[in-house]
């Protein structure tokens, strides 16, 4: 995985603001990226249809999207081999990134869900989480044609645009505002995003939430 980091210049008085962002991306290998796309479009229309929405979490996708369904499903609850891939290689990376910046692992829920845009669609700027108990979030591309995400600097406001290859794994902090950049192909722009619980964050969350998360830790 690499590491990235917003920063701030040294402080030259007393008063001076001081910051740092992390997050870290690794590109998934051994994963069929296409039958995952194949498992989340063929569930995409059930579960719009079962489901009311939840909001859309400020991405700008409306209430007939799945993503305004976030909070009805687990993309890690689905019994596929290769979600069951994909579960094993969060849990590894999110454990290296909490390694790397020297953080330390407790137990921790996930809640996992996709995304689909299509053509002129695009996820606009949001945060998914600024509270006191803000952790951390993700995202995987899991089918995509020439788009980016932009991950901004609370701060500052300069931007990281992280170009969205098929498989790539991005770990951040749920404080930092990120939108993706307009879809223009042919076929769906597809996502999977995910944020991290820590334990004291389950009891402040409706039972309705509570029962789609999946316990991470092995």
């Amino acid at each position: 995985m690499k590491f990235f980091d917003f920063k701030n210049d040294k402080p030259q008085t007393a008063f001076a603001p001081t910051w740092r962002y992390k997050f870290g991306e690794v590109d998934l290998k051994d994963i069929s990226f296409d039958e995952i796309s194949n498992i989340i479009l063929n569930k995409e229309k059930e579960i719009i249809e079962t489901h009311p929405s939840c909001g859309d979490g400020h991405t700008g996708l409306g209430n007939d999207s799945l993503t305004s369904r976030h909070n009805f499903f687990n993309v890690l609850q689905w019994d596929y081999p290769e979600i069951h891939k994909l579960k094993e290689k969060i849990l590894y990376y999110y454990k290296e990134f909490l390694g790397y910046y020297s953080a330390p692992i407790i137990p921790t829920y996930i809640q996992c869900w996709a995304n689909v845009l299509r053509v002129n669609q695009q996820i606009k700027t949001h945060t998914h989480d600024v509270s006191a108990l803000s952790y951390l979030g993700g995202h995987i591309t899991v089918q995509s044609t020439n788009t980016f995400t932009s991950y901004i600097c609370p701060n500052d406001k300069k931007e990281f645009k992280s170009p969205n290859t098929v498989g790539k794994l991005t770990i951040f902090q749920n404080c930092l505002p990120h939108y993706t950049s307009v879809h223009q192909g042919i076929n769906p722009r597809i996502s999977i995003a995910f944020d991290f619980f820590p334990y004291e964050k389950i009891k402040h969350l409706s039972e309705e939430k509570k029962k789609n998360l999946v316990m991470l830790n092995d």
